[in-house]
């Protein structure tokens, strides 16, 4: 009998031990959220990385080399990069170059902003490493963490997340790429693509020290995606709830840094609300440009051909060049279409984009990849360059649209997504 009264005893004493536990860890965990996430890096991340160069994986003028990350699980990391740098006789401005999901280190990234006259590093963020061709993707001894889904790490320890070592690594690189005295360490500028437009907007808000961010299709208010991004699977609410804590609105929305979104108004992944979303709270310092029917890829996100804004934007902020983008100063919320811009080239013409319906994705086939909002229709807008106005009288059947306009180098400047279904 006393063996059993012990054996309860003893029984109620572990449940109390491991509820104490739980509850200590809950207490801790609920502490680390709430502190900023600026707070929660290692502020080795400022500091310049140690190189280890890799002459026989060059590519050309573009040099290629491993530099030290954070460590992973006790474990050293490294993350390859190619960094290339013009000649010039004074410093130069620079960028950092974030790949999107799947990619890797982009030697041909790096060559389109050294044309450009920037300095320019991309890394790889999935412990990945190109052959001596620059093609690939090699694991590597000193590889970090990769992407597990959709932040679906968020359970593990903070440090032991992928976003927190993409973040630091990005950031390191940046790091290391202004320490260099060709490089003008006080105009340097990020753009990413896709997964990495999430992560350099997100870097945007936590990293003073840069000039310019230009995040392309990725974005914030990812869980209001339309698209493939939005999905929320089988994830329990409470799941999804902790996967917000790598939202980059939580981190751009407190930042300054000027911004310019690109997206296309049909992405399969990342839906034009969010990106409205997302220059809706940044809109005192940022910029957006919509492209109808731009293809999703990092060649599509990169070319000067097709999104010249890019470049413009950072040629404007960067190199102090005059004449940047135009942006709209009064943005349009009703059917009676109006607008006000400011733009110091002159506007040639206006568009009005238009869905007879919400903004609905659905697959236009069963063999379709991704899901997509029906087509867009269009019609033009009047422009008056003495005003500086756009009007257009909005069809009846239309619920929802965007107004692009464009300058006479062909530059697009877009107005925010407007929903009448909401008023």
């Amino acid at each position: 009998m006393k063996t059993n009264k012990f054996n309860i005893y003893t029984g109620k004493l572990r449940l109390l031990i491991f509820v104490s536990l739980a509850l200590y860890s809950a207490t801790l965990m609920a502490q680390t959220i709430d502190k900023p996430l600026i707070e929660l890096l290692d502020q080795r991340i400022y500091e310049v990385p140690e190189i280890h160069w890799e002459p026989t994986m060059n590519q050309g003028d573009i040099k290629a080399l491993f530099y030290e990350t954070l460590s992973y699980k006790g474990k050293p990391t490294r993350a390859f990069a190619y960094i290339g740098i013009p000649k010039s006789d004074k410093p130069v401005p620079a960028m950092v170059l974030v790949h999107g999901g799947g990619g890797k280190a982009f030697h041909e990234w790096v060559k389109i902003w050294n044309d450009r006259g920037y300095a320019a590093i991309s890394m790889s963020l999935e412990g990945h490493m190109p052959d001596a061709n620059g093609k690939g993707k090699f694991s590597h001894d000193y590889s970090g963490p990769t992407r597990v889904g959709r932040f679906d790490d968020v359970d593990l320890p903070l440090d032991e997340q992928w976003m927190y070592h993409a973040v630091s690594d990005i950031m390191i690189g940046h790091s290391l790429i202004e320490s260099f005295p060709e490089v003008d360490a006080n105009n340097i500028g990020i753009t990413g693509i896709s997964w990495g437009g999430i992560l350099s907007s997100l870097v945007s808000g936590l990293d003073t020290r840069l000039k310019c961010a230009i995040p392309v299709y990725g974005c914030g208010y990812l869980y209001e995606s339309k698209g493939h991004f939005g999905k929320k699977r089988n994830n329990t609410l409470e799941f999804i709830e902790k996967k917000k804590f790598w939202d980059p609105s939580h981190q751009f929305s407190i930042g300054l840094v000027p911004t310019l979104w690109v997206n296309g108004d049909s992405d399969g992944h990342f839906s034009i609300n969010i990106t409205s979303h997302s220059f809706k709270t940044t809109s005192n310092h940022a910029y957006m440009t919509i492209h109808p029917s731009m293809k999703h890829g990092h060649p599509p996100g990169w070319r000067p051909e097709d999104v010249p804004e890019i470049y413009d934007f950072a040629d404007y902020i960067l190199k102090g060049k005059e004449l940047g983008l135009g942006k709209i100063v009064k943005q349009p919320s009703k059917r009676e279409i109006e607008l006000v811009y400011e733009s110091d080239v002159p506007i040639l013409e206006a568009t009005v984009y238009y869905l007879n319906e919400k903004l609905t994705y659905r697959k236009s086939s069963p063999k379709s990849k991704h899901a997509r909002p029906g087509p867009w229709l269009s019609m033009p807008a009047k422009v008056n360059n003495s005003k500086n106005e756009v009007k257009a009288e909005l069809l009846k059947t239309a619920v929802t649209y965007y107004v692009n306009l464009k300058d006479s180098r062909g530059r697009i400047i877009s107005s925010v997504l407007v929903d009448l279904t909401k008023q």
